[in-house]
């Protein structure tokens, strides 16, 4: 195997990370949307080069909104669901693709159905879930 360098990934970079992008899709048989890797909710786009120069794989984080709501008052509940189409359009005038609502399994029914008249659907059947805590422990 040649040497893997990371480095940031440029503009001139995105034709080779959009093939790359395709032939991953087809071989995992996925259909994934490629984010505009230099928009503002990319938090960090790096490329993984060979001592050619060739971009052998593209490594990024996207910043996503994770929606947290504090306070029990469920009028102010109902006022902040009505409220969600603002909030999702300053989310996405932002540069952010999704909003996501991490709901403790026991509550998932109760607070399942308010979420999903907001225009949330639950991903269980689609996605695994993982984390990595940064942290400092």
């Amino acid at each position: 195997m040649t040497r893997i360098t990371l480095r940031h990934a440029t503009p001139e970079d995105w034709p080779s990370i959009v093939r790359l992008h395709r032939e991953h899709q087809a071989a995992q048989g996925t259909d994934y949307e490629l984010p505009d890797l230099f928009g503002p909710a990319i938090a960090l786009a790096l490329a993984a080069v060979d001592e050619s120069g060739e971009i052998r794989a593209c490594i990024y984080a996207e910043a996503i909104a994770e929606m947290c709501f504090v306070g029990c008052d469920p009028k102010i509940t109902a006022v902040c669901r009505r409220e969600i189409e603002g909030f999702a359009y300053a989310l996405r005038r932002s540069g952010f693709r999704f909003i996501k609502c991490f709901v403790p399994r026991k509550l998932k029914e109760a607070i399942g159905r308010p979420l999903a008249r907001a225009g949330f659907f639950c991903a269980d059947g689609e996605l695994s879930h993982f984390v990595r805590d940064l942290r400092p422990q």
